[in-house]
């Protein structure tokens, strides 16, 4: 009896918990257009790397916490924006790499990148979660429907 007892609290507690209990790290992840967005069909050089003048920035992801554990790790991500996004988790060398992007396309060209995952087609005001086994590193975050990298749409999260 004290047997099913535990482990109908053990049960209770790991529902309660949800996958957070899968994960070693949870990263929240919210991405935002900000107000007076304007025309993105050209790049505005705000890339990754690129030294631009990220308060001119359009659009926007935020990761909190920026610094997760290596091993399991939970995106949990919300799109707060008006627009569908996406968001891709690519392993990066260092936090000013500069990403290979195809101005015709405006968009990063993946196919030189690590990429690890991603979460596609995120309908505004939705949410969806993404989960990855990472290694110690540095990755980068980004949205890459067109336009939308240039437009400031991307942020970097270590892994140590």
């Amino acid at each position: 009896m004290k047997l099913a007892k535990l482990l109908g609290t053990a049960t209770l507690s790991l529902f309660l918990t949800g996958t957070a209990a899968l994960a070693d790290t949870v990263v929240r992840v919210t991405l935002i257009d900000k107000s007076g967005s304007s025309d993105i069909s050209k790049p505005l050089g705000l890339g990754m790397g690129m030294k631009g003048d990220m308060s001119m920035a359009k659009m926007g992801i935020a990761a909190n916490p920026k610094v997760a554990v290596p091993g399991t790790v939970r995106f949990d991500v919300t799109n707060l924006a008006s627009l569908i996004h996406e968001v891709i988790v690519a392993r990066i060398s260092h936090p000013d790499q500069v990403l290979d992007y195809d101005t015709g396309r405006n968009k990063v060209d993946i196919e030189g990148l690590q990429v690890l995952g991603s979460v596609n087609e995120i309908e505004p005001n939705k949410s969806a979660s993404l989960i990855i086994d990472l290694p110690a590193g540095q990755y980068v975050l980004f949205c890459n429907i067109a336009g939308h990298y240039m437009a400031g749409m991307w942020t970097t999260v270590d892994v140590k």
